[in-house]
């Protein structure tokens, strides 16, 4: 699941509602949860630009941002089960986590 992206209903950062969005699965914290990074379609955001050229399976309709480093904790319900979208390349999600960890600092 780490380094796939799904289609998942994505609760807002208050819990009050929720929206369906694509999510890249970032890291396994245990069989329970999962830490993902919300994608979006609007280019100018800040993130890390992802385009087919990055996806080793499936396909994303077209370029898209992983919005880095809006790092979310989510119970693994919410993944599993959910629409599979496409998987990064092995090279694609080591720039993500390098990406991530600049902007994290560490």
């Amino acid at each position: 699941m780490v380094g796939h992206i799904y289609f998942i209903n994505m609760p807002y950062s208050d819990f009050t509602k929720s929206k369906g969005r694509p999510v890249l699965v970032f890291k396994e914290i245990n069989k329970n949860d999962f830490l993902i990074l919300p994608l979006t379609s609007n280019i100018k955001r800040e993130g890390f630009l992802i385009t087919s050229d990055d996806i080793a399976d499936g396909r994303i309709k077209k370029a898209s941002i992983i919005v880095v480093p809006k790092l979310t904790a989510v119970d693994a319900s919410l993944i599993i089960g959910s629409k599979f979208i496409a998987s990064l390349k092995k090279e694609s999600f080591q720039k993500v986590q390098k990406n991530l960890c600049i902007k994290l600092g560490c």
